[in-house]
């Protein structure tokens, strides 16, 4: 069974290695998604249940060569929508092309609709309709050139959207990008951990599911598209999830996580309260110039404000500021500082020692080391 993995441009490494573990092959790096196969739908489970690195997983189940809209019917009507769609589920069809034969992406959505639900309805004697809010089940349709696949996409609701956080500001780090960032920093559990400007405080919550075990999405709320797929194995979810919270630990953790904005505040203690992890993150309310060394050395990672917003300070001075009292404050600690405020990043008056470039969506960014 192939797959299509996405996650961020800059990350496709790390998901590599991820799917290794989680027990996919004959894995390739794309841009912004790696490919590979999985022996069961078992294994398609497990990766959206515990994979920190992916933003959405894909099942290709049309690979056509077609040359005009109704070969392109043809072609997605052959394929047994039946056995993975019943009537009475609501679908969409995401899409995109870059093909110069199908320019409009959205016609061959349209087409590619028409042929699943035509598909299903000589099947079953009825039509599953669309509902572009709030879908049972999600499908991609991608064009290049002349070729087309046609995917069920297995997560429905992109997989950073956990379930932990309760509640969201307009600048809340993405909870995918907070994994990796953990992870290119190299941080581990035995290490002191700050975010001097935490907000929601989703780099401390990333670094405790990872640190203790915890599978990244058990607490979403969204459900995943392919539950609602006829062939979905209840048995096979529930012993997934079982097997999770068995594996869970308490690992004893150094997290200290501060900020000024007390609506954001509000969200990361809540959160961290309602999943139990408030014994090992510590959320308050302080600014930069107040944060204090709780050990002799540990890792500060952070993602400082990266927009203008009228009537506040110089993002280039801000940025000067906050490693000016890093470096003070938390002396031998290690600075990774992210952000897809490029100018700002080199006002910085540090050098960095590392350097990553990763996307935040279609943003460029840089995750930066200062070795204070």
């Amino acid at each position: 069974m192939k797959l299509i993995v996405k996650t961020l441009y800059g990350a496709e490494s790390l998901l590599s290695k991820e799917l290794e573990q989680l027990g996919a092959t004959n894995i390739s790096e794309q841009r912004r998604a790696v490919t590979c196969e999985v022996p069961d739908y078992r294994t398609l489970y497990k990766i959206n249940l515990w994979s920190r690195f992916a933003l959405r997983v894909l099942m290709p189940v049309v690979e056509a060569v077609v040359a005009n809209d109704k070969e392109l019917y043809d072609a997605v009507r052959n394929y047994e929508w039946h056995r993975f769609i019943t009537p009475d589920k609501t679908i969409m069809v995401d899409h995109m092309s870059f093909s110069s034969i199908f320019p409009d992406s959205q016609f061959i959505a349209m087409r590619a609709k028409d042929a699943i639900v035509d598909q299903i309805r000589e099947k079953c004697g009825a039509r599953p309709y669309v509902d572009i809010d709030n879908p049972d089940i999600m499908l991609n349709i991608h064009a290049t050139d002349n070729r087309i696949a046609v995917s069920l996409d297995a997560s429905g609701y992109a997989l950073n959207r956990r379930g932990y956080r309760l509640g969201q500001t307009q600048y809340a780090t993405n909870e995918v990008l907070a994994a990796i960032l953990v992870e290119l920093s190299g941080w581990q559990p035995d290490i002191t951990l700050v975010d001097p400007m935490c907000g929601t405080g989703t780099i401390c919550i990333e670094a405790a599911l990872k640190a203790r075990n915890i599978a990244p999405n058990i607490y979403r709320k969204d459900g995943y598209s392919f539950m609602q797929w006829d062939l979905f194995d209840h048995n096979v979810w529930n012993e997934l999830i079982s097997e999770a919270k068995d594996l869970q630990t308490d690992t004893r953790l150094r997290i200290f996580g501060s900020d000024i904005d007390g609506e954001a505040l509000d969200i990361a203690k809540h959160s961290t309260l309602e999943i139990g992890l408030n014994n090992g993150v510590r959320i308050q309310r302080k600014g930069i110039r107040e944060i204090e060394r709780a050990t002799e050395d540990g890792m500060i990672i952070t993602v400082p404000p990266y927009v203008q917003e009228e009537g506040r300070r110089d993002l280039d001075d801000l940025y000067k500021e906050v490693t000016y009292f890093m470096s003070r404050k938390l002396p031998d600690y290690d600075a990774w500082i992210y952000s897809t405020n490029l100018k700002a990043l080199r006002a910085i008056e540090y050098k960095s020692e590392k350097k990553y470039q990763l996307y935040n969506g279609s943003q460029e960014g840089n995750f930066n080391m200062y070795p204070f």
